[in-house]
């Protein structure tokens, strides 16, 4: 009955160890995503940002879980902030105007939190 025992307890003992919960990516935690937008180096100034959780690709179907219009608080210097993200992997997407161009340009790129804190991001975008 001792060795039916000890075969249990270590069975669950592995289980419990091997069922480690991944961490999922959205809303519920303490980091902020900092975006910017950059077309050849230059700051887009009328940008809105799209994220989707738990991703590293952009949704086939277009549908992200939040976005955030950029905001300009002077010239040359326009971001977005979404605060409040979990640790865990996002695809970040832009899309915008730029006047130098007369253009819409767009851009993403994968992104992993690994720590709950203030994350910059620069977004590259092209025609």
């Amino acid at each position: 009955m001792k060795i039916i025992f000890c075969y249990l307890l270590s069975v669950l003992l592995l289980l419990q160890s091997g069922c480690k919960k991944k961490t999922s990516a959205g809303f519920g935690g303490n980091a902020t995503f900092k975006l910017v937008a950059k077309h050849h180096g230059a700051v887009i100034d009328s940008v809105t940002f799209y994220v989707k959780f738990n991703a590293s690709d952009a949704p086939a179907n277009d549908v992200y879980d939040t976005n955030q219009k950029g905001v300009t608080t002077s010239p040359g210097s326009t971001s977005a902030t979404i605060s409040g993200l979990k640790k865990g992997d996002y695809y970040i997407y832009a899309k915008g105007w730029d006047p130098s161009i007369s253009s819409e340009v767009k851009g993403g790129l994968p992104y992993t939190i690994t720590s709950e804190d203030s994350q910059d991001v620069i977004v590259a975008v092209t025609e």
